[in-house]
């Protein structure tokens, strides 16, 4: 059956034998999947697999494309089915295990833990499990006792610490929570809000209210969890309640938390379809946790799902989220090319009562990605509006970004003052510095300032490869051209993607009498997708040489 399976949906649907209801709904549901249909494709397979119920390629594969697409009841069906075959998987083992957890089979859970066999990188989950088990049961010192921190540093130490520090907090263990967090915030963790909020809810628990308002003031500059912890705890409101979205006290919190985190480090470098696997069993583990939700639409994003990611994304509920909602769901639509869908959706942010800076720069970011760089200049002007006076140091991108869009909006005269104006905030800021010094010297303006301003970008960050191009620009437009070959070779060298700095390289090649080679390199920058201001001239340079373009491009 299966070789006449393959041989029709190759063929096509019509080839379907007629009335075989399992055979069509085999090959619609591979028509689903390569559609990115994830929930439809898993309900096809579902269908075909009551045709044939012992295949056991049929129910893997219904089981990967129902945990895909999110329908747990068919994931946990065909999970158990796997496992009562003999032929369960690690993940069908773990979504044996989330199944028994909805339940509160303490039991079920353990013994669906205890299948759970990975001899790579996520092994140290399985302790872990085993410990939220244990506390689900009833019994908190077992648990704690189960979660050995390794010694050394490293990803299980993080792992461990993290959890751990959750439980001794579930276990009512707040001293030892207190100095468990404001450990993991000390080293790794003090750039995740959640983590400091954790933290903050159990020095509050211990009476130590001066030290939990310190911890929350530290972290990423206006984070929108940490402000909202401060306004309530300022308020005399608890903050370790789930609307905080710090400590994790339920066992079905901290097991989705885990698979989230799993989650996260699968893809830290690229898609990886097991990372949503690990999303979508975080989902059922607590389908009330927004973070779970979160994850699952970041995942199928990133796997170019965007369909299916909007579809999670409105699955999120809560104030706290109402932002990360937005910039996902309109990143999601500009993607698709759907401008005016993503551009209502960040306005939306900017008529809210509660609008920040932030607000505003999100629809500035999306202006500047269409090419609408007037609009994104007059989105930062509302966000500049927002901002304390006089003028921080921290403001200085505000500055920065409204600067260059007028400059990219050809609007020189009204960008400079911009520009020096970020650089006045932030003097020793190698991007401001270059960014203002390359303007100046590809117009032809104060060379000198010009050169003071990339040299002062270069000695900040000599490694930098625009800043490096900036040096290299910088030695042809003034005559020396071997120094500015030696210079844009580097600078091609940090950024082998970026055109611009080819073309310059193949100017100063061209002048330096290697005409070969700068034709090479005028090629390269033609294969890197230049803008289409520069097509054209890279054009005009492989077919006349730079003079002849030079020419051509002043009439």
């Amino acid at each position: 059956m299966r070789a006449l399976l393959f041989a029709l949906l190759l063929a096509g649907p019509a080839m379907a034998a007629p009335g075989d209801a399992g055979l069509s709904a085999y090959v619609q549901g591979r028509l689903a999947f390569a559609d990115q249909r994830l929930d439809v494709a898993a309900k096809h397979f579902e269908t075909a697999l009551r045709s044939d119920p012992q295949d056991p390629d049929l129910t893997r594969r219904a089981f990967e494309l129902a945990l895909a697409g999110g329908d747990a009841r068919l994931a946990y069906r065909m999970a158990a089915s796997l496992d009562a075959s003999g032929k369960g998987t690690a993940l069908s083992a773990l979504t044996n295990a989330v199944a028994a957890l909805n339940r509160r089979d303490w039991a079920r859970f353990a013994a669906a833990t205890a299948k759970f066999e990975d001899g790579g990188s996520i092994a140290i989950i399985k302790p872990i499990l085993e410990a939220w088990g244990l506390l689900g049961a009833g019994r908190p010192e077992a648990a704690l006792a189960r979660l050995e921190v390794p010694t050394e540093r490293g990803i299980a130490r993080s792992y461990m610490e993290e959890n751990r520090a959750h439980m001794l907090a579930a276990a009512g263990r707040w001293d030892e929570a207190a100095e468990a967090f404001g450990a993991i915030v000390a080293t790794e963790g003090a750039n995740v809000p959640r983590l400091r909020v954790a933290a903050a809810a159990c020095l509050v628990k211990v009476g130590r209210r001066d030290a939990a308002i310190t911890m929350l003031g530290g972290g990423p500059r206006d984070d929108a969890q940490l402000a909202a912890a401060r306004a309530k705890l300022l308020a005399g409101r608890d903050i370790g309640d789930r609307e905080s979205g710090g400590l994790l006290l339920r066992p079905a919190d901290g097991v989705a938390n885990l698979f989230l985190r799993v989650s996260a480090d699968l893809s830290r470098e690229r898609a990886n379809p097991v990372s949503l696997y690990f999303a979508r069993l975080g989902s059922f583990a607590a389908p009330d946790f927004p973070e779970a939700l979160l994850m699952v639409a970041d995942q199928l994003a990133r796997q170019g799902q965007g369909e299916q990611a909007l579809v999670a994304l409105r699955g999120v509920g809560g104030e706290r989220f109402v932002r990360p909602v937005a910039g996902r769901t309109s990143a999601i639509l500009a993607d698709a090319k759907r401008m005016d869908a993503a551009r209502d959706v960040l306005a939306g942010l900017t008529q809210r009562a509660d609008v920040v800076p932030e607000d505003w720069m999100r629809l500035a970011d999306l202006e500047r990605r269409a090419g609408n760089y007037r609009a994104a200049a007059a989105a930062v002007s509302k966000a500049i509006a927002l901002l304390p006076t006089p003028a921080r140091p921290e403001d200085a991108f505000f500055f920065f970004l409204r600067g260059s869009a007028l400059e990219q909006a050809g609007d020189w005269a009204a960008a400079e003052p911009d520009l020096r104006k970020a650089v006045e905030l932030s003097p020793d800021n190698a991007t401001l510095l270059n960014y203002l010094g390359y303007s100046l010297l590809d117009r032809g303006l104060k060379m000198a300032e010009a050169a003071t301003l990339i040299e002062r970008a270069l000695k900040a960050e000599p490694d930098n490869g625009a800043i490096i191009d900036s040096a290299g620009w910088l030695a042809y437009r003034q005559g020396r051209y071997d120094e500015a070959v030696s210079l844009l070779q580097k600078a091609v060298a940090a950024e082998p993607a970026d055109p611009t700095i080819a073309d310059h390289l193949g100017d100063a090649l061209w002048m330096a009498g290697r005409r070969i080679e700068a034709r090479f390199a005028w090629a390269q920058a033609a294969s890197l997708e230049p803008s289409a201001t520069l097509a054209p001239k890279l054009a005009k340079k492989l077919d006349y040489g730079l003079e002849v373009a030079a020419r051509l491009a002043s009439r």
